[in-house]
């Protein structure tokens, strides 16, 4: 009997740990890191020679077609494919994100070359606003036909200034306005994360430090999962490479300046009670955020200290 309870004690204290782990992140906590607090992120106008342009969605999951804003006519709110409305966040987006997730997005474009799409998402209190991109581009319709980790230049002053990125090539069905597949287009998704202190270009990574940070260090800062898609040409299949190192350098001071300033918020102060879903609010208003419909009554923001 002995012998028996000292072989099932590395167990039992580890179910013991796992217990009093949710247990503590259950209760009324206080938390660091400005988990709802306003991104202080604009997408850049120009970058370069390339030139940020605004990208609206329309709303219907049997069209789901994307247009670029100089594309519509002024205050267009329905899809010229199908008619169904127009919205700023994609339609997979909306069904499979958390509500409040705060989305940012620009396509940017440059003569000569194929438009290039960049996308910020941030997760707060609620960590499923950021996942494996796998799993949502599948959701769309999407094929993905090779997955690989690149190493590209971050420094338009700097050519031998690396950093990693994870490649998604694609191939996404093109549907007529009988929502029949036409065709299909070839892309590239390139994605990486980071937090104020930390990148990865791994979903564990991240969810390990996530976990670390907010048991040990109460600490829950905003994550971002950044993304940029440019198209492929079947004819030409490597040239987008020399687009995503002539187009990143350019982007990324933009996230270096944005997690110094998450970072100057660490030491904000955020009373949580309950579960963390419960208070996944966006307090900023200048993102494009997810909206879905609760039943209930609405729960007051938890209340939160500078």
């Amino acid at each position: 009997m002995l012998a028996q309870a000292k072989k099932a004690l590395p167990g039992l204290t580890a179910l013991a740990l796992v217990l009093a782990t949710i247990a503590a992140l259950s209760g009324d906590r206080v938390i660091y890191g400005d988990p709802t607090g306003p991104v202080p992120l604009e997408m850049p106008a120009t970058l370069g020679p390339w030139s940020g342009e605004k990208v609206r969605f329309c709303q219907s999951d049997q069209c789901a077609a994307s247009f670029l804003v100089s594309t519509l006519p002024p205050d267009a709110a329905e899809c010229p494919m199908c008619g169904a409305p127009l919205g700023d966040i994609s339609v997979g987006e909306m069904s499979l994100l958390p509500e409040n997730t705060p989305i940012f997005r620009s396509a940017y474009r440059r003569a000569g070359h194929p438009d290039v799409m960049a996308t910020f998402v941030f997760s707060g209190m609620e960590r499923r606003s950021i996942h494996k991109p796998q799993r949502c581009l599948v959701a769309q319709g999407n094929r993905i036909t090779d997955e690989y980790t690149l190493h590209v230049p971050n420094d338009v002053s700097d050519p031998d200034s690396r950093m990693s990125v994870r490649v998604l090539e694609i191939s996404h069905p093109v549907r007529g306005a009988d929502g029949k597949v036409t065709g299909q287009n070839a892309s590239v998704y390139v994605y990486w994360l980071f937090n104020p202190e930390r990148e990865t270009v791994h979903h564990w990574v991240r969810l390990g430090w996530m976990l670390f940070d907010n048991a040990f260090r109460s600490y829950r800062p905003r994550w971002g999962y950044a993304s940029i898609t440019i198209p492929r040409d079947p004819e030409s299949p490597d040239a987008w490479r020399a687009e995503l190192e002539d187009f990143l350098p350019r982007l990324y001071p933009t996230v270096t300046a944005l997690r110094r300033d998450l970072d100057s918020r660490r030491d904000r102060v955020f009373r949580l009670s309950g579960h963390s879903w419960d208070s996944n609010v966006y307090e900023g208003d200048n993102a494009a955020l997810t909206r879905h419909i609760r039943p209930g009554p609405a729960k007051p923001a938890p209340k939160k200290e500078k």
